[in-house]
C-alpha cells in the first residue's frame, strides 16, 4: 500500500500526492517536510493531520505536477523561478520556457513528456512541455492547431510516435488516456 501525503492550502483546497513521487526530488521542500513529519516545529498541520502550506492553487497544483511528471507548467519566467527556488525545485524543461526553445538538441529532450486531450470534450492530443521542446517531435506527420494541439489525435497515437523515437511509456490513466512517457537515456 502506498502512503498517501495530503497537503492542506490556506484557502481550504486539499491536495494529495503518494509519499514516493514526493520522494523523487528528496532535496526538495516538500520531501524535506515529510521527512521531518514527527518535528512539529518544521510545520503545521490540521485536524485531518494535513500539511498546512500558504500558497495559491493553481501554483501548488503545478508544483505537484512537477513532482509527477517533471514538468513546471507556471508560464511566467520570473515567478517559475521564483517558485523552483522556494521549493527548492531542481532545474527541468518548464511547459513554456521560450529560451529554451531556441537552443534545443538531441541531448536536451526532456525526460518526461506527458500527453492528454486537450480538454475534457476535445478530440485533439497535447503535450507537455510544447511540441516544439520536443525535438522527437519534429517533423512528426501530425498536424498541429492554433492551441499547439494535435488535430484529431489520441494521445495514444502520439504516445505510439515516440516510442518510436526513443520514449517509454511511464504511466497511462485508461479513463482519460492521460500518458506519461519517459526518455530512453
Amino acid at each position: 500500500m502506498t502512503d498517501t501525503i495530503k497537503f492542506k492550502l490556506t484557502n481550504g483546497d486539499v491536495f494529495g500526492i503518494y509519499r514516493q513521487t514526493l520522494e523523487r526530488y528528496p532535496n526538495s521542500f516538500l520531501a524535506r517536510l515529510i521527512a521531518n513529519e514527527t518535528n512539529s516545529s518544521f510545520h503545521s498541520r490540521d485536524a485531518d493531520n494535513s500539511f498546512v502550506i500558504d500558497e495559491d492553487s493553481m501554483i501548488f497544483s503545478s508544483i505537484l505536477t512537477y513532482y509527477r511528471c517533471g514538468i513546471l507548467t507556471i508560464m511566467h519566467d520570473d515567478l517559475r523561478q521564483a517558485i523552483i527556488d522556494k521549493y527548492m525545485l531542481p532545474q527541468v524543461h518548464s511547459a513554456s520556457s521560450s529560451s529554451s526553445i531556441k537552443n534545443l538538441s538531441s541531448n536536451d529532450e526532456p525526460m518526461y513528456v506527458h500527453i492528454s486531450f486537450e480538454h475534457a470534450s476535445s478530440t485533439s492530443a497535447q503535450t507537455k512541455p510544447h511540441p516544439s521542446q520536443i525535438p522527437a517531435l519534429h517533423g512528426c506527420p501530425f498536424i498541429l492547431t492554433h492551441t499547439s494541439s494535435y488535430r484529431s489525435k489520441d494521445p495514444i497515437e502520439i504516445a505510439n510516435y515516440l516510442i518510436c523515437h526513443g520514449y517509454t511509456m511511464e504511466q497511462m490513466d485508461v479513463n482519460t488516456r492521460s500518458i506519461l512517457m519517459k526518455r530512453i537515456n
